[in-house]
Order: C-alpha cells, then sequence, then structure tokens
C-alpha cells in the first residue's frame, strides 16, 4: 500500500497525489490519502481533490498509524529527533529536489509537497485524466471556455493575498508581467489576455499596459479557475503552484509558459519547480 499526505491548497494536493499516484503505479498497487491534516487546519478551501477524477481512497487511522506512527505531538517529536522512525515512513528531505528512492519502496508513508515533475512526469497521460474535474462548469466558466478556445488566448494569474504575509515567499512585480507579456506579443499572433487572481482589483489597477484582456470573475470554484487556465493556448503563471498545474495541464503541444526565475526566497533548490521548456523570467 502507498499512502500519501494530503495537506495545504489545491496546488501542493496535486502534487503530492501526482508523486503518490506514480509511486503506486510504479509497484502496481493501490493508494491511499492520508487528509488528517484538514482536521486542524482551515485553509483555501480545504481538501479538493475529491472534485477530480482521482483513483485513490481514504487511508484510515490505524493504516496510518500502522506505517507513519502516531500524529500526537510526542511522536512528532521523536520522528524529527530522529530517535523513532518506521522503515515504511519517508518525509521529503530537501524541497524540490528529486529523490528517486522513493520508488524504492512498495511500502510506503510519504510526506512532503514533492514539487519537481520528475516524480510524476512519465505518468503525464494518466494524470491527464485523473485531474478533471467532475462536475460540469456553470453558465460563466463556459463563456469562458469558448472565448478561450476561439482566441490566441494566454492565461496570466496573478498571486497576492496570503503571499502578502510569507516572507519567504516574493510576491511578483508589475515588471515581471510587463516583461512576459512582451514575449508573449513578439511570439503570438493577436494574443488575449485572460486575468487570473485572488486580487482582481489590484490587477485592475497595475496592469493598465494590457490593451486586450479579459478579467476572470464569478466562477463557481478554483476548479474552473483551473480547467479554464490549462485550455489557454499560453501561460504566464506566477510562483504559485496553483498556476503551475494549470500550465502543467495544458495540452497544447505549442504552448509557451513564463515563469519566476525566483519560486521562493533563500531556497535555491526552488528553482527546480520550473520545467526546462518553460522560460524563465
Amino acid at each position: 500500500m502507498i499512502i500519501t499526505k494530503i495537506k495545504g491548497g489545491l496546488g501542493n494536493q496535486l502534487f503530492q497525489y501526482a508523486t503518490g499516484r506514480a509511486v503506486a503505479s510504479y509497484h502496481k498497487l493501490p493508494l491511499k490519502l492520508d487528509l488528517t491534516w484538514f482536521e486542524t487546519h482551515k485553509l483555501h478551501n480545504g481538501y479538493r481533490l475529491d472534485q477530480l477524477a482521482i483513483e485513490a481512497d481514504i487511508a484510515i487511522k490505524n493504516e496510518i498509524t500502522n506505517m507513519k506512527g502516531g500524529n500526537n505531538v510526542l511522536f512528532s517529536a521523536l520522528r524529527k529527533a530522529g530517535v523513532l522512525r518506521r522503515k515504511s515512513y519517508f518525509k521529503e528531505k530537501h524541497s524540490s529536489y528529486f529523490d528517486e528512492s522513493i520508488f524504492k519502496k512498495n511500502s510506503i508513508y510519504l510526506e512532503g509537497y514533492w514539487q519537481n515533475e520528475l516524480y510524476f512526469a512519465k505518468i503525464r497521460d494518466l494524470l491527464l485524466q485523473e485531474l478533471s474535474p467532475i462536475s460540469p462548469m456553470n453558465d460563466v466558466g463556459c463563456a469562458y471556455l469558448n472565448r478561450i478556445k476561439k482566441c490566441n488566448s494566454v492565461s496570466i494569474h496573478v498571486r497576492r493575498g496570503d503571499y502578502l504575509n510569507f516572507k519567504n515567499i516574493a510576491v511578483l512585480d508589475v515588471d515581471y508581467y510587463v516583461t512576459a507579456v512582451e514575449h508573449i506579443r513578439k511570439n503570438v499572433e493577436k494574443p488575449n489576455f485572460f486575468i487570473f487572481s485572488d486580487d482582481l482589483e489590484w490587477c485592475k489597477n497595475s496592469l493598465g499596459f494590457l490593451d486586450s484582456c479579459i478579467y476572470v470573475d464569478r466562477t463557481q470554484t478554483e476548479i474552473e479557475d483551473l480547467k479554464l487556465m490549462s485550455f489557454c493556448q499560453h501561460n504566464i503563471i506566477a510562483n504559485s503552484s496553483f498556476s503551475w498545474w494549470g500550465a502543467w495541464l495544458n495540452q497544447n503541444p505549442y504552448k509557451i509558459v513564463i515563469a519566476p526565475k525566483s519560486w521562493h526566497l533563500n531556497d535555491p533548490g526552488s528553482r527546480n519547480v520550473i520545467l526546462t521548456d518553460w522560460i524563465k523570467v
């Protein structure tokens, strides 16, 4: 059995699921999800993978304890100190670095963020099927989708909100988007920009240099936004796992993806998040 711990917002959950699914697929074993993190954390919209066509069951507490150990403070402290560590428990050692050894065990509990495509690149076709929404879009979402399909659409994601309070994450400034848009305009004929953001007012006040853009608003959920981004021809992403997945799920073989070269402050390994064929600005 493979168990992966799910935590954080939708983007983080997708990385954790994709890596767990890859390990389970490699060993031809079932995947189970540990959702206990959400019992005490209320972040963003909570657990969201149930809105996608994933192939995994929910792990029960006995299964989690057998593979990881207890969830209480004492067990956590002993694990951190290296005193109590089960062979089936595998915690990510370095953020965004690929660690091939997670594929060596056929009974493993995975805890980490796993933000590196190398973990799951080999099952891309499978993930494209499983990471699709199970609910239809509402009328607003369908209208945006129709517009996206009829033009040289480019998604722009602007992440602010909680990022303004995180010291290790740099909020991207206007200069990044100016440079990214200039590159798109040099390489895409008559691009139409679709703006996705948790702060559309800031975008309207700060992105005035865009002469052809649509602000995506009043969609049903962030699941719809993810799907809409993935249907754009090209993507300008933020240093956000959410828009990373919008670009990764984009199936246009000629897509241009522009990403910030600096992902997280004081974390040189975070540059591994960006794919080699994406353009770093």
